[in-house]
């Protein structure tokens, strides 16, 4: 590696430094991102010019996030999913950073979103992102994790150039946590309470109360995601994070008051967004989400906007959708009973 600036206040790469691992080289080319004690750069790996992303903390960060990042893409490889990236390598820079290894990816979907002349996703791509992020949650929950912290910025298209223009990956797992105890595949036991962790604007309403948070509380922050991209925006909006109390109290209002429920579904399926709602409200801390169910309202969301498979995204308007269409594991609850009567499901029982 070449000499670093001994005096620089700044732990972190610079710009042409070189970064060696025991497998390669990697020179930086520029900054992506930058937190509190890390950043993220694209880097070309010398031996071939291909280019990574790599994940940069500072040695001396107080909560090592990388280290759950690496345990988190560990999890998605066993399982093959397409929605993460994988670690290509891993090292670290004495006494600076340590960093990981990972594809480079494309533009995260809150940016895609500025991007739209209306800033707002198509009916068609809203479904379309919302179904495969869902389907991440899923797969993330399903090796034992919760994200914490679901917002647009965490999740990102691939790159045209790989052809992965038209998947989602899941992003940023530093505040990541086991909810089963290791070895055992055990719930852990739902804490008396819990700080708050995420971002106010998304946040799930128990995260808000400082109540310990569970899998159903993930999909609420992903509705609220979802609601945000379909509409263009949130009620709370222009409230910023030292305001949670008042974006706590919408949430709340949310539950029993039809104006606020108009305004917070304006633009959007609602009859199958306010279902969603209603049944992440039905479960429990201990509570295993029907994730298909909740898969299905997407479905029926789109099939009443007459959306179809090949209807292009928004960020690759002239391409037919060639993404994944995949459906999360598990199945129908016995919550799907009390939607008897709904004439989407009269219509499709026979391919229940």
């Amino acid at each position: 590696m070449q000499a670093s600036d001994k005096d620089s206040d700044d732990p972190m790469p610079r710009d042409n430094e070189e970064l060696k691992t025991k497998k390669d080289r990697y020179k930086v080319l520029a900054l992506l991102g930058k937190g509190g004690y890390g950043a993220v750069y694209s880097v070309t790996r010398l031996s071939d010019s291909e280019r990574f992303a790599i994940k940069c903390e500072n040695a001396n960060a107080p909560r090592k996030s990388l280290y759950m990042d690496c345990n988190v893409l560990k999890g998605a490889a066993q399982i093959k999913s397409r929605h993460f990236c994988t670690v290509i390598d891993q090292a670290a820079v004495k006494d600076r950073f340590n960093f990981i290894v990972m594809k480079m990816i494309g533009k995260n979907l809150w940016d895609l979103r500025m991007d739209t002349p209306e800033l707002r996703f198509s009916m068609g791509t809203a479904l379309k992102a919302a179904a495969q992020c869902l389907v991440s949650i899923e797969q993330l929950h399903r090796f034992g994790y919760l994200h914490r912290d679901i917002k647009p910025g965490n999740f990102a298209a691939g790159r045209k150039e790989t052809n992965e223009h038209h998947t989602i990956f899941m992003l940023d797992f530093g505040l990541c946590r086991e909810y089963v105890k290791r070895g055992e595949g055990k719930v852990r036991l739902q804490r008396s309470s819990a700080p708050f962790r995420g971002t106010t604007r998304y946040a799930p309403l128990g995260s808000m109360m400082e109540m310990d948070t569970a899998r159903k509380d993930d999909i609420e922050s992903w509705l609220y995601m979802v609601v945000e991209w379909t509409s263009g925006q949130l009620p709370w909006h222009k409230l910023k994070s030292h305001d949670r109390d008042k974006v706590m109290q919408f949430k709340k209002d949310l539950r029993n008051k039809p104006e606020v429920q108009d305004d917070f579904f304006y633009d959007c399926p609602k009859k199958e967004f306010l279902r969603i709602l209603k049944y992440v409200d039905s479960l429990g801390f201990y509570s295993t989400p029907d994730y298909k169910f909740v898969y299905f309202c997407i479905q029926h969301a789109g099939t009443a906007n007459n959306v179809k498979d090949t209807d292009p995204l928004d960020w690759d308007a002239s391409c037919p959708f060639n993404g994944p269409i995949e459906s999360p594991e598990g199945c129908f609850s016995k919550y799907v009973s009390l939607l008897k009567n709904c004439e989407f499901l009269k219509k499709h029982r026979r391919n229940m």
